[in-house]
């Protein structure tokens, strides 16, 4: 096997990883979000007193952990 089809073995294998990585991070986050501001929507953690997108006070509980 050439040097350059191992080199493109071993991207492709990172590429692979790196998605997998990043839709589990997405998911995780997804799960996490237990907030909405009532001003513009934005869905965030439950831990935050204020909207992140916004500022707006007081934010509402959606009641899920998604």
């Amino acid at each position: 096997m050439s040097l350059f089809t191992e080199l493109m073995g071993i991207f492709n294998e990172l590429g692979r990883r790196v998605e997998e990585f990043k839709q589990t991070a997405k998911n995780a986050a997804d799960e996490n979000e237990a907030s909405e501001c009532p001003a513009c929507g934005e869905r965030f953690d439950s831990s935050r007193e204020r909207c992140p997108d916004c500022g707006e006070r007081p934010v509402t509980s959606t009641g899920t952990t998604e």
